[in-house]
């Protein structure tokens, strides 16, 4: 943790604009600083205050802006949650990932963890200054200023819940607890202290907001991202009756939907779809173009990071072989997740390996695989004066919900099937017959199809690889496999579930496929290193204390 910070809270002008099909939305464009007497003294400016702590979820530019601020939510967030199973791949300093070999002075790490703690100790501060506040300074009294307080504590739950994820036991900051008055904070005595103060965070958001956002502004936390987020707390924790029952009331609360397009979720200019359960928007600002930093912190180039080198990108995100092999016929997931070597891109109609140097199965010195993801590549990085890509980071959608479930309802004797069945029925397109097609283009159904029951396939799966865990087990770790692709979650899913081990060996045998895996599986690595900074820095954490195997 960082030993000195402004005791001043950055205080976040609303702006009234971004508007559509007449709801409004949180739309965070800069930011004053402001002393707590003032900050603290009406409503305004207390809104304002929180929408400081939002703020968090965006790193500030600087004045010599670095990549780190146009690669939040890539680099760290989806390289840590994808590239140790080995579909995401990455090139160059990156590429330590696909061989396991990550070390706790990987840039990446500290980004992450100096990020997080940031937008906890502005959270604390935040907090801190609210239970002082008067209800009678609201117009609703008692209930506006727990909105505030149950928003803010969610974002600091947000960021503890992926600090947990990533590092296991945390220095763990409380209210009031600052870089300033807490510069040397020793890590938690268990995982456990850490996900308690998560659990209870997430508990107060989860009774005191609605399902619908305060004041109308999507992008503000509401009752069912603060459920979503308490459940996969609870399933961190094996207490998997809790978690089903908070992501059963998301099912029935009918708030969610799945989009009956897999592949127009991640769609430019496509803000709060009606499967988000949480997303970073970044939306379509005056200029996207070189020169955009400084006009809000909603800026970042997905494109230039995803694309094929071949037409752009930077080598961060090539797709493995085995993946694009391991799809059933009919999945349309893959044709909406992946452009391959001879095909033409979708969206840019660029053909992959059509020119000199970039044509075959593998490309460039380290011989990665030639494919790519679309989800985040729908234009060639720069085109049409648009460097920043008006696209959010879907952090959370209700296919997850729907597997969450799913595994709660076998973890508690229940029947789960059905869920999972419900996922794969929209990725073989039969929720595209209402749809026009329209100008999307890649063809959508017309007409329903068959799509095989999953657990007579899965327990054929299961056979097929010689997996030992249960056929749910198997089903729910390749549906998540081929669902979120390039997202925030499979590494953690693989890791929280016991199954790291199990899918690396029968999906990337050593030593044998296309990716030559050369390690062995490491338990220790389900976890990554504190970071070489925080222990340099912070007098209460030692070598001694690192993690094992690091």
């Amino acid at each position: 943790m960082r030993k000195h910070i402004s005791n001043f809270l950055a205080a976040m002008a609303l702006m009234g604009g971004l508007a559509s099909c007449g709801e409004d939305f949180l739309k965070i464009d800069h930011y004053d600083i402001l002393e707590p007497n003032v900050l603290f003294s009406s409503e305004e400016t207390i809104v304002q205050g929180l929408n400081g702590v939002y703020d968090m979820f965006y790193p500030e530019w600087g004045d010599n802006p670095s990549d780190v601020q146009k690669s939040w939510n890539i680099k760290p967030q989806l390289a840590f949650s994808n590239y140790p199973a080995l579909d995401c791949q990455a090139s160059g300093w990156d590429n330590e990932f696909t061989r396991h070999e990550w070390r706790a002075d990987k840039d990446m790490f500290y980004e992450g963890w100096k990020q997080s703690y940031k937008a906890v100790d502005r959270a604390n501060r935040f907090l801190a200054n609210m239970e002082l506040v008067d209800p009678a300074t609201f117009a609703d009294g008692e209930t506006t200023k727990n909105i505030i307080i149950a928003e803010c504590r969610a974002i600091r739950a947000f960021f503890y819940s992926f600090l947990a994820q990533n590092f296991g036991r945390l220095p763990m900051l409380m209210t009031g607890d600052t870089y300033s008055s807490s510069p040397d904070k020793p890590r938690a005595e268990s995982t456990a202290v850490t996900w308690d103060l998560i659990i209870e965070d997430f508990q107060f958001a989860a009774k005191t907001l609605g399902w619908e956002p305060w004041n109308g502004e999507k992008g503000r936390i509401t009752r069912g991202m603060a459920k979503a987020y308490l459940a996969q707390a609870y399933m961190y924790n094996n207490k998997f009756n809790e978690a089903k029952q908070e992501l059963s009331d998301i099912i029935q609360s009918g708030q969610y939907r799945l989009n009956p397009c897999y592949g127009q979720i991640h769609q430019e200019d496509r803000v709060w779809d009606g499967e988000s359960v949480w997303e970073i928007t970044y939306p379509h600002h005056g200029n996207l173009n070189w020169g955009a930093e400084g006009q809000t912190d909603a800026l970042w180039w997905p494109a230039y990071l995803t694309a094929s080198p071949e037409y752009g990108g930077w080598g961060s995100l090539y797709i493995s072989h085995e993946f694009c092999h391991s799809f059933e016929p009919g999945d349309k997931r893959l044709v909406y997740s992946v452009v391959s070597e001879g095909q033409a891109h979708p969206y840019t109609g660029e053909v992959i390996g059509a020119n000199d140097g970039f044509s075959g199965d593998f490309v460039s010195s380290e011989l990665m695989p030639n494919n790519y993801s679309i989800k985040l590549w729908k234009r060639k990085p720069g085109s049409d004066g648009i460097v920043m890509n008006p696209q959010s980071a879907i952090w959370l959608r209700y296919a997850a919900i729907l597997l969450n479930y799913a595994e709660c309802c076998f973890e508690t004797g229940a029947d789960g099937w059905e869920y999972i069945n419900q996922v794969r029925n929209r990725a073989w397109g039969n929720l595209e017959t209402s749809l026009a097609q329209g100008n999307f283009p890649i063809p959508l159904n017309t007409a329903a199809v068959s799509v095989p029951d999953a657990q007579t396939f899965y327990n054929s799966y299961k056979s097929g690889k010689g997996y030992q865990a249960d056929a749910w087990k198997v089903a729910l770790t390749i549906e998540r496999r081929h669902e979120f692709l390039a997202e925030y979650s499979f590494w953690y899913d693989l890791c929280r579930t016991g199954m790291a081990q199990e899918f690396l060996d029968k999906e990337y045998p050593k030593g044998a496929g296309y990716t030559k895996r050369m390690f062995d599986f490491d338990n220790n690595r389900t976890i990554y290193p504190i970071p070489s900074d925080e222990i340099k820095k912070n007098n209460a954490i030692s070598q001694a204390d690192q993690n094992p195997g690091y």
